[in-house]
């Protein structure tokens, strides 16, 4: 007697089929996570740098009263308030968005800081540095953090407008006030 064999597929191929549509699946998944992740990243890393932006040119144009070393907030008037800002005022600041100090930078960073605070406002220099550091939480629940650095003239950022208008003379600093 002969067997005849039936048409279609055994269990060992089915589960096979399966098998390789659970890889594919899995590996597909994975990769549309890592884009969105990346893309989120993108995001917020241009918003931070923009925002950051914007603030060094606030602070260029004395537009933020009352400024201090380490003043803080977020960007909450903007729609962003997961986005936290950070101002750092000189060289010696702690605020200067450098993640990992070593001993002498921090000594370093001390000296100058008493430096600045021993000058009467007469003795500043004529360039003050400035760090802005925005941070966020970023797609895996890590800080991320994006630093600007820039020397802005010292009578901005301490908002000493007798320098400004021996600088500037004739122009209407009541405007800027």
């Amino acid at each position: 007697m002969t067997s005849k064999r039936q048409a279609g597929f055994s269990l060992i191929e089915v589960m096979a089929a399966l098998m390789l549509l659970a890889v594919t699946l899995v590996t597909m998944l994975q990769l549309r996570d890592a884009a969105i992740a990346r893309a989120a990243n993108s995001r917020s890393l241009a918003l931070a740098s923009r925002l950051g932006a914007r603030m060094i040119h606030q602070i260029e144009a004395a537009r933020i009263p009352d400024m201090f070393d380490g003043m803080q907030g977020d960007f909450s008037e903007d729609g962003e308030g997961d986005l936290l800002w950070v101002i750092g005022i000189g060289d010696g600041s702690a605020f200067s968005g450098s993640q990992a100090t070593s001993d002498a930078e921090d000594t370093w960073r001390d000296l100058k800081e008493d430096s600045y605070e021993d000058l009467e406002e007469e003795e500043r220099p004529e360039f003050t540095r400035i760090f802005v550091t925005v941070s966020w939480d970023g797609w895996t629940g890590d800080q991320r953090a994006y630093t600007l650095e820039t020397l802005l003239p010292s009578w901005a950022v301490y908002q000493d407008f007798d320098a400004w208008r021996q600088v500037w003379g004739s122009n209407q600093v009541e405007g800027i006030q």
